[in-house]
């Protein structure tokens, strides 16, 4: 064997385990997942606290912060990432540019959609849902597949594919929650603020990523976009 090639091989070698990695832990994440949702399902006709708002956002919060992040650190630290790498705070112009311009091109769209719509602009109340929904998703939806997932699967494929990928498994993981809220055949169906919409949001949120090379600046882009379609 020549020995130029091997840190070549090596290199290809760490990036398929990386890759495979990514598929594993996406796997068990859309298990665990699904499984979360039927221990919510059962316990919340018989446990008060999450027939409250403040409840079901604290399980919610436990369960992501157990299923997703948690195993998302220890994926990017496998695949040879740093959290501050991935993060990319210091990059405070690129998240400027990227993750806000982004966000509010995606605000302005919704607040259209709306207008055109015939709804109203701004229909949010502050409570649980809202910090769950503008805070909590975002980050830690962000951290666990623009992060973790297209970070690992950007080592052994091409952006488009890699990107394509997380957002088609980001998509599959709104699905276990569609279901159980009795939501799946309208959003599945639905072309607009749907499975294709969440699609497509999946796929500027990692472009984001990608340009910006911060897991920051997609994050601000999602908070904003879900701000404006609360």
């Amino acid at each position: 064997m020549n020995s130029t090639s091997m840190p070549s091989e090596n290199k290809y070698s760490s990036a398929t385990k990386a890759a495979v990695a990514a598929f594993l832990f996406a796997l068990l994440l859309h298990a665990s997942w699904i499984g979360a949702w039927l221990v919510e399902h059962y316990f919340e006709p018989r446990l008060d606290i999450l027939g409250t708002s403040g409840g079901r956002s604290l399980y919610w919060f436990v369960m992501k912060l157990l299923l997703w992040v948690l195993p998302s650190i220890i994926l990017i630290r496998a695949s040879g990432m740093t959290l501050r790498g991935v993060m990319g705070f210091k990059r405070a112009r690129s998240i400027l540019i990227w993750g806000l311009g982004a966000g509010l091109i995606l605000g302005s769209v919704a607040l259209l959609s709306k207008r055109i719509g015939g709804q109203s602009v701004f229909t949010f109340t502050l409570g649980w849902p809202l910090f769950s929904g503008v805070i909590v998703a975002p980050i830690v939806e962000e951290f666990t597949f623009r992060g973790a997932i297209l970070g690992a699967l950007g080592q052994r494929f091409r952006f488009r594919t890699a990107n394509t990928v997380t957002a088609l498994l980001f998509l599959g993981i709104h699905l276990p929650g569609w279901h159980f809220q009795g939501r799946l055949m309208d959003n599945l169906l639905n072309p607009v603020g749907g499975a294709l919409s969440i699609f497509i949001l999946g796929w500027v949120f990692g472009y984001v990523a990608h340009k910006s090379n911060s897991v920051a600046a997609c994050t601000v882009t999602h908070m904003l976009n879900n701000l404006f379609n609360a």
